[in-house]
């Protein structure tokens, strides 16, 4: 995979800076034949960035498996400012194709130290909110649903008790001392996912059952909104700071 972004980048202007796995593969519940989910953020050319006119600030390329989005540096940062939580998952990602970004584990650090709880919260509550709905009406009941709410719902508890929610499914579930329905729930509709009945609907008998769980459980979250817990201008201050010592140094 690195040497297919490097490729890449061989006929574009672009400097690529940070490139990770995203999605089912990034959680460790991958099917042989999920796609690559590579997300990462470059620096725009010289000549585009000092040109007064606005260029483009995103690649996307798709290619058979090959799912490729690229943001450039000023959005991404732009969305760490706001302590966006889907970009903080590629910020902590552990499979690195390619990091050309200088003293990247001190940045990393501080951007970790310096997020907003609050924002992972709603973020994860939103996306196990949508899901149920989705449930809810019957339109997609199946397991992979299921365990996606059911993602979303221990990430936003984590939250809650301001503790970063592990991207590793299996580590995220070690998370909390005590196995709960809806963790049993999220173990049994991984294992059909493992068995490739991922898209199957969850058998009528066991709907209500687990949508009553499931929706007690988000009722119960909902009720307990965090505190912000950063602070705003510091994070944007480590951002500014890492920024100009990029383009300090492409832009010379």
């Amino acid at each position: 995979m690195t040497e297919e972004i490097k490729s890449l980048f061989e006929t574009r202007p672009e400097h690529p800076l940070f490139y990770v796995e995203s999605g089912s593969r990034l959680w460790g519940i991958a099917s042989p034949d999920s796609d690559f989910d590579v997300r990462g953020f470059h620096l725009q050319p010289k000549e585009q960035y000092f040109d007064f006119k606005k260029h483009r600030d995103l690649i996307e390329i798709m290619d058979g498996d090959f799912d490729f989005v690229s943001y450039d540096i000023d959005k991404m940062f732009g969305l760490l400012a706001k302590s966006n939580p889907t970009v903080f998952e590629w910020i902590r990602a552990h499979i690195v194709y390619f990091n050309d970004f200088p003293n990247w584990t001190e940045f990393q650090n501080q951007i970790v130290a310096n997020f907003d709880f609050k924002a992972l919260y709603y973020h994860y509550l939103s996306l196990a909110k949508g899901n149920i709905n989705l449930m809810e009406t019957d339109k997609k009941f199946t397991y992979k649903t299921t365990f996606y709410c059911i993602r979303g719902l221990l990430s936003a508890e984590l939250a809650i008790k301001m503790t970063v929610p592990e991207l590793l499914i299996d580590k995220l579930f070690e998370q909390f001392e005590i196995e709960n329905d809806i963790i049993k729930i999220a173990k049994e509709s991984l294992e059909k996912k493992k068995s490739k009945s991922e898209k199957q609907d969850v058998e009528a008998a066991k709907k209500p059952i687990m949508l009553d769980k499931i929706k007690a459980y988000a009722q119960k979250l909902s009720e307990k909104e965090p505190e912000r817990t950063n602070d705003p201008d510091r994070l944007k201050g480590i951002l500014r700071n890492y920024s100009f010592e990029l383009k300090n140094k492409y832009y010379k």
